[in-house]
């Protein structure tokens, strides 16, 4: 009982350690936030890699929206911290498919002037695809057949490389960010881009 009753100060003093470390180091960012930023813009992912008719056209453009807020995290006079989080909006994927993605990510801004800054950060593109169950009866090459159409939810998660340039005009902004998947490997490596309009409300 002794030994039990020499640690609990020493949990104590620990406790109370951490949590006023945890306020300072809450308070201090709390501090550096600069403004919290709403977007709106679309995706193109894996540019030149789909193919979108029977001539061998690729894919350059596509409109797929999303919808995203971000914060501005001061760390000294040129370099900002802004964490994002963007969802894109629910897509069709293929016949009885819904295809969702959420991007969880974080630059660092050099702020090269007022009017413009140069971003590079990296991502977390969390994807997933949900199937409606049933059948299809689609082309087979001869004839026609009934397809099966999965009912399940399946998640994947790809980290990227993001470069981006980011133009303002008083409260909004012009952002066209790339996102690098694989990035070390040359034949698996692949592009995406997104154009964003930015509105930041100061704190």
């Amino acid at each position: 009982m002794r030994n039990s009753l020499k640690l609990r100060p020493g949990i104590g003093a620990c406790l109370l350690l951490f949590c006023a470390l945890s306020t300072q180091a809450a308070d201090t960012i709390t501090q550096r936030l600069k403004n919290v930023g709403f977007h709106v813009g679309s995706l193109t992912e894996f540019v030149g890699a789909v193919q979108v008719d029977d001539r061998g056209t690729k894919e350059n453009f596509t409109l797929n929206p999303f919808l995203g807020f971000s914060t501005d995290v001061n760390l000294n006079n040129s370099w900002t911290w802004v964490p994002e989080i963007n969802w894109v909006l629910p897509r069709e994927a293929g016949d009885g498919i819904t295809k969702n993605l959420f991007m969880v990510r974080a630059d660092f801004a050099w702020e090269a002037s007022d009017l413009y800054r140069l971003r590079i950060g990296t991502s977390l593109m969390v994807n997933n695809i949900r199937g409606q169950g049933g059948t299809k009866r689609m082309n087979n090459g001869s004839g026609t057949s009934e397809f099966y159409v999965p009912a399940e939810s399946r998640t994947s998660v790809n980290n990227t490389l993001d470069l981006g340039g980011e133009l303002f005009m008083e409260d909004f902004s012009l952002r066209f960010q790339t996102f690098i998947y694989a990035l070390l490997r040359s034949d698996r490596r692949q592009y995406s881009y997104t154009l964003t309009l930015s509105y930041y409300y100061d704190l």
